[in-house]
C-alpha cells in the first residue's frame, strides 16, 4: 500500500506536455514584446536625427564687405588662403608667397626718413633704416636703389635675402636693409672712398623710383666701397638684415 500512494503522488506533481507548451508561449510573447519596444525606440531616434534646424540668415563676413569697399575705392585686393599664402587665382609674383590682404601705396623717398648706421658685425657692413614719417601706411618694395657718388649703376642686390612678403610700414614704423660696402678679404676691385649714398625707393612694378632720391650721409669721414658691394632686400627687423 505505501508504494502505491507514492506512485500516485509522483503522477500528480509531474508537469504535463500542455503546461510546458503554455510556458514556452508566454516566454516567446514576452520576447516579442521587448523586441517591438526596442524597434520603436530606434525608429524614434532616427526620426529625431533626421530633423533639421531652421535655416539661419546669411550675413557677409566683415572682411568681404571691407574688401568690396576697398575695391570700389581703387585699392588692389589680394585673396589669401587660411595659411596666409596667395590663392591660386592670384598671378605672378604673389603666388606661393605670404602676402598682405591689401596692397598699400609704395613708400615715397621724399616722405621717408632714411639713415645709415655702421655695423660692427659683420665687418664692412652698413645698416639702412627707412622710417615712415607720414600718417598713412606704405609698402617698401624689393630693395633700395643705392648709388655711390656719381655712379650711374646702382649696387647689386642680394637675391637670396628676398623675404616672403613685402615690408609694410605703418606710420612711425621702420624697415631695414644691409649694405656690404667691400669684400672683407680685400678681393674687390675698383675700391674708392665715399661719404654718402644716394638712395631711391622702388615702385610696385620694380621699375623706376618713387619720390626721387635722398642723399644719406655715412658715419665717419668716409667709407671704403668696391665693386663687390651689394644691398639686401628690405626686412622687417634689423637682425634679419644684419644676418646677411
Amino acid at each position: 500500500m505505501p508504494r502505491i500512494d507514492a506512485t500516485a503522488s509522483t503522477v500528480r506533481t509531474a508537469p504535463t506536455g500542455r503546461s510546458t507548451r503554455r510556458r514556452t508561449l508566454r516566454i516567446a510573447a514576452a520576447g516579442l514584446t521587448a523586441v517591438a519596444a526596442l524597434t520603436l525606440t530606434a525608429c524614434s531616434s532616427e526620426d529625431d536625427a533626421l530633423k533639421t534646424a531652421p535655416a539661419k540668415p546669411f550675413h557677409p563676413a566683415p572682411q568681404i564687405a571691407a574688401e568690396a569697399e576697398l575695391t570700389a575705392a581703387g585699392h588692389d585686393v589680394i585673396t589669401t588662403r587660411a595659411d596666409g599664402f596667395a590663392a591660386a587665382g592670384d598671378g605672378g609674383e604673389n603666388r606661393g608667397r605670404r602676402v598682405a590682404s591689401v596692397r598699400h601705396p609704395a613708400c615715397d623717398a621724399a616722405k621717408v626718413r632714411i639713415a645709415a648706421k655702421p655695423l660692427n658685425r659683420p665687418v664692412n657692413h652698413v645698416l639702412l633704416e627707412a622710417t615712415n614719417t607720414t600718417g598713412a601706411t606704405c609698402d617698401l618694395y624689393g630693395y633700395p636703389y643705392l648709388r655711390v657718388d656719381d655712379s650711374q649703376s646702382p649696387l647689386a642686390d642680394l637675391a637670396e635675402s628676398r623675404p616672403q612678403a613685402v615690408v609694410t610700414l605703418a606710420p612711425g614704423e621702420s624697415g631695414y636693409a644691409a649694405v656690404m660696402t667691400s669684400a672683407a678679404d680685400g678681393s674687390g676691385a675698383n675700391g674708392r672712398t665715399t661719404t654718402s649714398l644716394t638712395v631711391s625707393l622702388r615702385g610696385r612694378d620694380g621699375k623706376g623710383s618713387i619720390g626721387g632720391s635722398a642723399a644719406v650721409a655715412l658715419a665717419g669721414d668716409s667709407t671704403y666701397v668696391d665693386d663687390s658691394a651689394w644691398v639686401t632686400y628690405w626686412q622687417t627687423n634689423p637682425s634679419d638684415a644684419a644676418n646677411w
